[in-house]
């Protein structure tokens, strides 16, 4: 029976699939690594009917009507479907009525197959494209083939109608694997180093798993340049370069195609043997065995006096991370209370990196430019920003890892006690008020009936993770004008103007005492007078900055209105009124507001601080610029609209 695409998907069994080549390290696979195999997906192709492993998908979709056998021996067709009767099929949509037949009483899945040999003669321009631009990779797909089947233009990845065709079935089959929706995808027996495979050593395979078939003119074309080829010693076939110098091998090839189109949907391509080709270009090694190896991150900690604090957070990070070698940096911009003293005695013990302002006790470095510290400190990819009064739940780093791809920030769900109301973005629950009091076996329970849970919204709060790369180059770090407060919430806007994405999944958790940077919670009134002033002043530099206070939705993704070139002109001004004015106008001649000081109400002030809201809500036409609106008893020069949110996306050192 034909199957639609859904239909064929309905037949998996779990988000992981082992896509099963012909390598020799096939042989060296151990009963507990295949029954691990079995557990899970597989997906073989060509001539793995040899083996007894019956795959749970059969991939015979990269030969069509250019290929010919002699007789049912040579015939993958036909040995494959006798052999593997259990396996879905997917063929070439045309693939010939005769091979066909084979499958008449089978489930099969038939796909289109995209010979693109423009994409094959450009890969080292595609390699050269920046992620962020992928819609220009299209032009490098083969554009008759886009207009044969109207396919969206910017859209590189299988879908229902094709796939892409280019050195070997191998690329073919991890398409159909994409296409199929698995994250965890593993390259087995995808050895590549030689031309030997595991069926010239099998059992009593037959002579057919060691031929190609008969091809036709395509395929003379192939073995002819293989023929030709520079280096044909110590490598597969499909990964030597020909004489066409910009026909790279298999190997390069799919290391692009997992750049610029895998880890854009938060997919991850692993291979099993250590020794594969694979793994020089760029491809990492995973075992058969075991959940996915997550890479390694460098969580970003400041501290102001919070020893109390991280004596409870760092312990969580190396107890309950899934990887126990996460790199950890502290930096120390005050110590009223012994911290530096603690991490010396506890750094190798906790392996932990931390660096101390070198103004220590004169003036504080600012939380932003301690996290763009610890960040320019990392040696990892990732990063991810930490509290200091937050303790990790089990696996979350790995929870919120397996989210992360480019352009997209992921944060953990906060569980915290019943101090602060709850809109919807957080878990309230009581595992203790002070870390002194951490209920931390409770907690480990919670987190771990937790785990299974596979909600996420759209939300952004610490702790969070993304690519150091893009925080610097897209986001040039923290704005440090807020010293001390709305660092959070200035760069979560340049993320949502950026285009960044958020995700915050609720399997990852961290328990979040929340406040105690404040000195809100543990009578420490000079440290809450100074957190106070801290506040009022970031928050001031923030409205001079986006003209509007801080807004974001109930499960806390940011809202940025327009940002308006506003002028103030003040009649009968009173000092208090210019303190309270000036923060909400940037010079700018774009709007000019005029207010009076002797009719200026409460009411007049809500309006100039909506003043964003009410511009974006309205509808000006070309002729209304110059015009005067009167709104209560402030009046309005609308000279033009433009804005310029978008410039504030990069903080540049002036």
């Amino acid at each position: 029976m034909e199957l639609n695409l859904t239909q064929l998907k309905s037949y998996k069994k779990s988000n992981r699939i082992y896509i099963l080549g012909s390598g020799k390290s096939v042989l060296n696979i151990s009963d507990k690594e295949w029954e691990e195999i079995k557990n899970h997906d597989s997906i073989g192709f060509n001539h793995w009917y040899v083996h007894d492993h019956e795959p749970t998908f059969y991939d015979l979709s990269y030969l069509a009507n250019d290929y010919k056998f002699e007789s049912n021996d040579e015939d993958m067709f036909f040995q494959a479907s006798k052999k593997c009767k259990n396996s879905k099929f997917i063929l070439n949509h045309g693939s010939l009525e005769h091979q066909k037949q084979n499958f008449k009483d089978k489930d099969y899945f038939k796909i289109h197959i995209n010979h693109f040999d423009l994409f094959e003669s450009n890969l080292k321009d595609i390699s050269k494209i920046p992620d962020n631009e992928v819609g220009i990779l299209a032009k490098y797909w083969t554009l008759d083939f886009f207009k044969a089947f109207n396919h969206p233009h910017g859209e590189l990845l299988p879908n229902e109608n094709f796939i892409y065709k280019s050195r070997g079935q191998l690329f073919a089959t991890l398409q159909i694997a994409v296409l199929l929706g698995y994250k965890d995808i593993r390259l087995v027996g995808v050895d590549l180093n030689d031309e030997g495979k595991f069926q010239d050593s099998y059992k009593d395979a037959p002579d057919s798993s060691k031929s190609v078939g008969f091809g036709g003119e395509k395929l003379a074309q192939r073995v002819s340049a293989i023929k030709n080829s520079k280096n044909k010693n110590g490598v597969h076939s499909t990964a030597q370069a020909t004489t066409d110098a910009d026909y790279l091998g298999i190997h390069k090839l799919i290391h692009i195609f997992n750049q610029k189109c895998l880890k854009r949907i938060g997919t991850f391509l692993t291979v099993t043997n250590p020794n594969s080709l694979m793994i020089e270009a760029g491809i990492k090694h995973q075992p058969i065995i075991g959940n996915l190896t997550m890479e390694k991150i460098t969580f970003c900690i400041p501290s102001k006096s919070n020893l109390r604090y991280l004596k409870t957070c760092i312990p969580s990070i190396r107890k309950n991370a899934y990887r126990d070698d996460h790199e950890i940096i502290v930096f120390v911009d005050q110590d009223e209370d012994g911290t530096v003293k603690w991490l010396n005695e506890v750094k190798d013990q906790y392996n932990i990196q931390y660096y101390v302002n070198p103004k220590l006790g004169e003036e504080l470095f600012g939380i932003g430019r301690a996290y763009d510290f610890c960040v320019a400190k990392s040696n990892t990819d990732i990063f991810m920003i930490f509290h200091a009064d937050m303790m990790l739940g089990i696996n979350a780093d790995f929870k919120a890892w397996s989210h992360l791809k480019p352009k997209t920030v992921v944060c953990s769900t906060r569980v915290e006690p019943p101090l602060h109301p709850n809109a919807g973005e957080k878990i309230i629950k009581d595992f203790g008020m002070w870390p002194e009091e951490f209920k931390e076996k409770e907690f480990d329970k919670y987190v771990e009936s937790q785990l299974e849970e596979t909600k996420t919204t759209e939300g952004i709060f610490a702790p969070w993770m993304m690519y150091k790369k893009e925080f610097i180059e897209i986001l040039g770090g923290h704005d440090p004008i807020m010293h001390s407060c709305r660092e959070d919430s200035d760069i979560f806007n340049r993320m949502l103007l950026a285009e960044f994405t958020f995700i915050q999944p609720w399997n990852s958790l961290v328990y979040h005492l929340t406040g105690r940077g404040a000195g809100s919670f543990d009578g420490d009134k000079e440290r809450h007078k100074q957190w106070k002033k801290d506040m009022d002043n970031s928050t001031l530099e923030f409205i001079r900055k986006w003209g509007t206070n801080v807004k974001h939705t109930p499960l806390m993704k940011p809202i940025v209105l327009p940002v308006y070139k506003k002028s103030l002109i003040l009649k009968n001004p009173n000092p208090q009124l210019e303190r309270l004015l000036e923060p909400w106008f940037n010079g700018g001649d774009g709007i000019i507001v005029e207010v009076d000081g002797k009719t200026f109400t409460q009411q007049d002030f809500d309006y100039i601080q909506q003043l964003s809201e009410i511009l974006d809500d309205s509808t000006f036409l070309e002729e209304d610029m110059g015009e005067q609106f009167e709104v209560g008893n402030i009046t309005l020069t609308i000279k033009n609209v433009d804005t310029h949110e978008k410039k504030l996306i990069k903080w540049e050192e002036k």
